[in-house]
């Protein structure tokens, strides 16, 4: 019964990663995204300045 229990929570936990692990990895690239977007603007902001 301690077997049944123990395989219960292991294979929960597994579970809880293949859910949590990709959610986490997608939020950093949303975020990396974000972060580049706004770097990538202010770029372009001042490369229109200079050539204008």
């Amino acid at each position: 019964m301690k077997a049944l229990k123990t395989l219960a929570i292991v294979l929960g936990v597994t579970l809880a990663l293949l859910i949590v692990v990709p959610l986490l990895v997608l939020a950093g690239l949303f975020v990396w995204l974000k972060l580049t977007e706004e770097s990538d603007e202010e770029a372009l902001e001042l490369e229109q300045e200079g050539g204008a």
